[in-house]
C-alpha cells in the first residue's frame, strides 16, 4: 500500500469515529452528490467556498488506462462507493484558490457513515509512478443533518505527504445546487 493510500485510510477511519449519527450514510451522500450527469456544487459560508463534485466527469488521470476511472477504489480507499473530478474555489487570507482533481464518496464499514475525500491532481499524473512521486494536497467533507438544517464539516486543504495528527475539521453551513456553479459552460 502506498503512503498516500495508508494516510487516507488512517484519516477515513478517524474522521468515521467521530463521527454522530446524524451524519449522511455512504449511499445517501452518494446520492445528493452523485445523481444525476450535471454534478453537483456543495456552496459553504453563505457563498465563499464552493465545491462541484461529477462523476460522470473525467480528467487526465481518470482517463489514463493505467490509473482509470476506479484508482480511489483500486489503490487508496476500498470502500469508495463512486468517484468522479472535482473543482473547488475558495477565498484564502484574501486571495482566490482553486484546486482540482479526483475525489470519491466511500462509506465507513461499521457505521456506514460517508465521507466525500478530495485528491488533487496534476497534468502528468499519467502513471501510477507519476502520481506517488509528487506531493498534492487533499480535503474531506462530511455532511451532517444537524437540528438547525443540513451542515457541512470540512477539513482545511493539507499536504498529504505533510499529514501530521488530525486533520482541521470545521462546521459551516452548506447548500446543494446541481450543476457546475463554480465554471457554469458557456452560454450556446
Amino acid at each position: 500500500m502506498s503512503r498516500s493510500a495508508i494516510i487516507l485510510s488512517i484519516s477515513f477511519l478517524l474522521w468515521s469515529a467521530s463521527a454522530t449519527a446524524e451524519v449522511l450514510s455512504g449511499r445517501e451522500f452518494q446520492n445528493l452528490l452523485a445523481g444525476g450527469p450535471e454534478g453537483t456544487t456543495i456552496v459553504f459560508r453563505g457563498g465563499t467556498d464552493k465545491l462541484f463534485f461529477s462523476p460522470a466527469l473525467k480528467n487526465r488521470l481518470r482517463a489514463s488506462p493505467e490509473l482509470g476511472t476506479d484508482f480511489i477504489k483500486q489503490k487508496i480507499l476500498r470502500s469508495t462507493m463512486v468517484e468522479g473530478v472535482f473543482i473547488s474555489a475558495s477565498i484564502e487570507n484574501g486571495k482566490p484558490r482553486m484546486v482540482s482533481g479526483i475525489a470519491g464518496i466511500a462509506a465507513d464499514s461499521d457505521s456506514g457513515h460517508g465521507i466525500l475525500t478530495l485528491l488533487q491532481t496534476f497534468p502528468d499524473d499519467t502513471s501510477l509512478k507519476a502520481f506517488e512521486k509528487r506531493d498534492r494536497l487533499y480535503a474531506v467533507v462530511i455532511v451532517e443533518d444537524a437540528p438547525s438544517g443540513v451542515v457541512c464539516r470540512k477539513s482545511h486543504w493539507e499536504r498529504l505527504f505533510a499529514l501530521k495528527g488530525d486533520p482541521k475539521m470545521m462546521t459551516v453551513p452548506c447548500e446543494f445546487i446541481v450543476g457546475n456553479a463554480i465554471m457554469p459552460s458557456a452560454a450556446p
